[in-house]
């Protein structure tokens, strides 16, 4: 253990530096995430004359791409670390937003979108999901809450940011901004802050509230750890991550396309642009609710609850949003629905299988996650381009957000000696 380490632990935990760095993660993941790409999308509509639909297309078909080859980045995880691949994450997403400020059509818009939803939304996603529940167990829900909070901030600024940037740089450079940040700031934090797991540098998961020696930590985490192999054949890894499909869907069809959705409704972009960000608001109030809320109630009802907030949001955004007051109501509710269902489904994976194979586990769940993200933008696009409107599409995914609803009723915490 280095020194200022062993000091800064005899204060507060240093599990707590490792959910400051998780947030920051999760905040840099930013030029991959569809809030901020949706900000360039009528420019390059614009820029290389081009459809919805096409955009739409080529946005699904990288975020499906990536989503696939996610599974190896959790395996990468899981054999060199949290740290190492953090660092390399961050080198290569800002390297593919400089790639994107040279973008001159389709092609290449692909593969920057591609690159993007890869190192941006998927693995800068995935890391910190694996990598905070590796330090905590009795309070995993308020540090996985805490460590969301860098997405909440950057779901709430970047939209504008981003605007901001965009009218008074061009928007190339905005993308070239992104990347010196990440190099300045990102990789730096890494390199000072990562440590992989508490048993690395001599602590114990909790520091010790469990009363576990690190020996007899290690132990129980072997134990209790499913393999990938393991996992997927349990019916609660597939529900899990139907489940976590579902808010990826909606959430980045409805992200994509909400600033047109929003003229549709006589909403300019730079109320739109406030409005999408307010979707973070509620979620700045779950390191309060995740004692009273997400540790006391069964997973399998929160997640029940919160599917059902979501359809009643999208039963609203259809017959209820008319002005911008309406909309605040429904990004409101929809923002609540979201972020209780997101810390539930961070605290279902290690709590059901374990955090020994946590990165493999995760990256393979990732993949319905990132999945969900790619059937959104498309069928909203498809929807805009023959009817004006997206209504149609909204009803169809609340729909299917119903059927989802009955697979909670059948979960349980899997038990791995059942499998053996």
């Amino acid at each position: 253990m280095k020194p200022w380490i062993k000091r800064l632990n005899n204060h507060i935990y240093y599990g707590w530096m490792i959910v400051f760095l998780s947030a920051l993660t999760f905040f840099m993941s930013s030029p991959g995430q569809t809030y901020s790409i949706s900000i360039f999308n009528n420019i390059y509509k614009d820029t290389f004359n081009l459809s919805s639909t096409e955009i739409s297309t080529a946005y699904s078909l990288a975020t499906v791409l990536s989503g696939v080859l996610l599974v190896f980045m959790g395996r990468a995880v899981d054999r060199f670390g949290a740290r190492r691949m953090s660092l390399f994450v961050g080198v290569m997403l800002a390297l593919t937003t400089f790639f994107n400020s040279y973008v001159t059509g389709l092609w290449m818009m692909f593969a920057g979108f591609f690159f993007l939803r890869y190192f941006g939304q998927g693995s800068m996603t995935l890391i910190p999901s694996a990598l905070v529940p590796q330090w905590f167990e009795k309070k995993r829900a308020f540090a996985m809450s805490m460590s969301t909070v860098g997405s909440f901030i950057a779901t709430l600024t970047v939209p504008a940011l981003n605007l901001f940037m965009i009218s008074t740089l061009g928007w190339q450079a905005a993308w070239r901004v992104w990347g010196i940040i990440l190099l300045i700031v990102f990789v730096p934090a890494v390199l000072i802050l990562g440590v992989n797991r508490p048993e690395d540098i001599g602590l114990v998961i909790d520091n010790g509230e469990t009363v576990e020696t690190t020996d007899e930590s290690i132990r129980r985490m072997n134990a209790e750890s499913f393999t990938v192999r393991e996992a997927v054949r349990t019916k609660e890894f597939w529900f899990l991550g139907i489940i976590s499909a579902i808010p990826a869907m909606f959430t980045t069809g409805l992200t994509f396309h909400f600033f047109s959705m929003m003229s549709t409704k006589g909403i300019n972009n730079e109320a739109a642009a406030v409005i999408i960000g307010l979707i973070a608001f509620p979620s700045f109030l779950m390191p309060i609710l995740a004692r009273p809320v997400v540790d006391r109630f069964k997973t399998n009802r929160l997640l029940a609850v919160t599917l059902m907030m979501m359809v009643l949001s999208m039963a609203f955004l259809v017959i209820g949003v008319t002005n911008q007051v309406t909309a605040i109501v429904f990004i409101l509710f929809y923002g609540l629905s979201i972020a209780i269902q997101s810390i539930t489904l961070n605290v279902a994976w290690p709590n059901y299988f374990g955090r020994k194979h946590l990165g493999s586990v995760r990256g393979a769940a990732t993949v319905f996650m990132v999945l969900g993200s790619a059937l959104g933008p498309l069928p909203f696009g498809i929807n805009a381009d023959l009817t004006g409107d997206y209504d149609m599409v909204i009803l169809m995914m609340a729909g299917i957000t119903v059927m989802v609803t009955m697979t909670t009723f059948f979960m349980r915490k899997p038990i791995r000696s059942e499998l053996i």
